[in-house]
């Protein structure tokens, strides 16, 4: 029954099927092939893999992300990152990673996020000079770093089908995200020098504190989230409502920038990103439910365990396989069918459950910028228009720093665990 699958999903792949109908569709050829009886439990199966509480803050982050884009709070938060690094060579590049991290510490999508401080940086950025194959790339990146920074819808899938704490990968995503986004910032602040990009003019201390003043509830939200969860207030579900709810209250009340009228559009463009979303995992329960159903999984664990002789190769072996899977498919159907493969393989080899879920993450963030598919590489092409054939090689030296990254938070764990030891999420 796996060739049929694997067949099926690479000639639907092959053809640009969308990529949860393609799952669907090699499913269900896997399906028929096994024993047409069993076509009744394939809605039931995506049914039930749906009908998980942790699920409901996706549609719940997006739609807080929505809100903050439309309502002055993205705006803000690049007004007061100039404020720290827009005197800096390339300023506005670097302001353009600063802001979407911490963007992501609000919205938990880095579509969302490349989207809602793109649209502020990318035309500022052509307007001060930057190439603007440059400035797209630039972009990207900053949203495929920002997926470390929690709260991360990808923590979210991660925790639900590994079984991991989603507060312990909350906790884990800081300092790994804070090594991306330098790591990132250097190389921007490399190139700012090499280009000899402008510097921004200095902004008075007066308005630097006004600007701050400003942006002192947008970056709030941020304290209220992941305080509530790392503190125990709330879960990750119950802290999505609250962005929603703070989010709403700040755009509309507060500055007064959401309007009545942007509200049909704010949960239209939130259904439309949620429907996607929600039937790529829909379809991969099923393909996961399918291969599972012939014990695939467990051959593949066996596999990887026997094929591993120590943690070192094990983790070399992920990082292959999620970077060769993030250039070919959608993330989400790979962490639903891998990670419950993965985590009960590494944890064997002494590996601790919530350092694998992060290097998977980084190699999710790597994904999210990586032709054909990378989700924010699009967003950042479309907003630029120009073609992503022509911002690869801009890309490529983000891609490569990405993956240097990776490779150190793979091979220094504590990077990872330090905080989640702090807090009591791993022990020993």
């Amino acid at each position: 029954m796996g060739w049929v699958v694997a067949i099926t999903l690479t000639l639907t792949l092959m053809f640009s099927v969308p990529i949860g109908i393609a799952l669907g569709v090699a499913a269900l050829a896997g399906t028929l092939y096994l024993s047409p009886s069993l076509l009744v439990s394939l809605p039931q199966t995506m049914l039930e893999g749906l009908n998980s509480f942790p699920l409901l803050a996706i549609p719940l982050f997006i739609l807080s992300g929505a809100i903050m884009g439309q309502g002055g709070i993205a705006r803000r938060i690049v007004a007061v990152s100039m404020v720290f690094v827009g005197r800096i060579r390339g300023g506005l590049g670097l302001v353009s990673v600063l802001a979407t991290m911490f963007f992501s510490g609000i919205s938990g999508s880095s579509s969302a996020d490349t989207a809602a401080i793109g649209s502020v940086t990318l035309p500022a950025m052509e307007n001060k000079g930057y190439p603007k194959e440059f400035a797209t790339a630039l972009v990207a990146a900053a949203g495929g770093t920002a997926t470390l920074v929690p709260p991360s819808i990808d923590f979210i899938i991660i925790g639900i089908v590994a079984n991991i704490s989603i507060g312990g990968l909350f906790a884990a995503g800081f300092l790994p995200g804070a090594v991306n986004g330098l790591a990132i910032m250097a190389l921007v602040y490399y190139y700012g020098c090499k280009f000899k990009l402008p510097i921004e003019p200095k902004i008075p201390l007066k308005e630097k504190l006004r600007i701050i003043w400003e942006g002192v509830l947008a970056l709030f939200m941020a304290v209220i989230i992941l305080g509530g969860i790392l503190g125990g207030i709330f879960t990750p579900t119950e802290a999505s409502a609250v962005a929603v709810v703070y989010g709403f209250c700040v755009s509309f009340f507060v500055y007064k920038e959401l309007k009545i009228e942007d509200i049909p559009r704010v949960l239209l463009h939130t259904c439309k990103l949620t429907g996607v979303v929600m039937l790529v995992v829909g379809m991969a329960f099923v393909f996961s439910f399918t291969l599972t159903f012939e014990r695939i999984p467990y051959h593949i664990a066996q596999w990887i365990a026997h094929s591993s002789q120590n943690w070192i190769q094990f983790v070399i072996f992920v990082n292959i396989v999620f970077l060769f899977l993030g250039m070919i498919m959608d993330a989400v159907p790979a962490l639903i069918v891998l990670m419950p493969i993965l985590v009960p393989a590494g944890a064997a080899l002494g590996m601790e459950p919530i350092h694998i879920g992060i290097l998977v993450a980084c190699n999710v963030g790597i994904s999210l910028i990586s032709p054909p598919v990378g989700v924010c590489l699009y967003v950042a092409c479309s907003l630029s228009k120009l073609s992503i054939e022509s911002v690869i090689r801009p890309l490529i030296p983000f891609l490569l720093v990405l993956v240097g990254t990776l490779i150190i938070i793979s091979y220094v764990p504590e990077i990872t665990l330090l905080i989640p030891r702090l807090l009591g999420y791993v022990t020993g």
